[in-house]
């Protein structure tokens, strides 16, 4: 398999935010997000109650499967290191406890509200982690993009 299993630290909690709160324009999520991101956080925020998400979970997971088995060359071409990674495909490029590198999982980040927030080329250089467009497989799984 592509991926090697790393037992992780469970010590901390994640953090659970209901979906209409996060949906909530005036609700004030900064305790949540310092506990979750915060230097004593996980760096993990779970999600309750979205709507839909059976079947886009559903959809989703067979074509994770099938991303996560594409060659590593493939799967190279949607990494961005510019983004540290916060955009794409990302494998072995995170750091967790102790400057080790995380070979436990892959993740594919892409923003879930716009395809590009900004069109600005100096606000993506000053944030790419926020900022960097999305990046969709479109020549080697197409199907993935939403």
């Amino acid at each position: 398999t592509p991926f090697s299993r790393n037992r992780t630290d469970m010590s901390r909690s994640a953090v659970v935010i209901d979906y209409e709160e996060l949906a909530n324009p005036d609700a004030d999520l900064s305790d949540q997000l310092e506990m979750a991101v915060g230097p004593h956080g996980l760096g993990l925020v779970l999600i309750r109650g979205v709507p839909t998400f059976p079947e886009k979970r559903a959809r989703l997971l067979p074509l994770a499967y099938k991303f996560a088995y594409l060659p590593e060359s493939v799967r190279a071409k949607y990494e961005n290191a510019e983004s540290r990674y916060n955009v794409g495909w990302s494998h072995g490029k995170e750091a967790v406890e102790n400057g080790k590198l995380d070979f436990g999982k892959g993740s594919y980040y892409a923003n879930p509200v716009t395809d590009a927030p900004t069109d600005d080329p100096e606000r993506i250089k000053a944030m790419p982690e926020i900022l960097a467009p999305n990046i969709w497989p479109r020549d080697d799984l197409t199907e993935l993009e939403p």
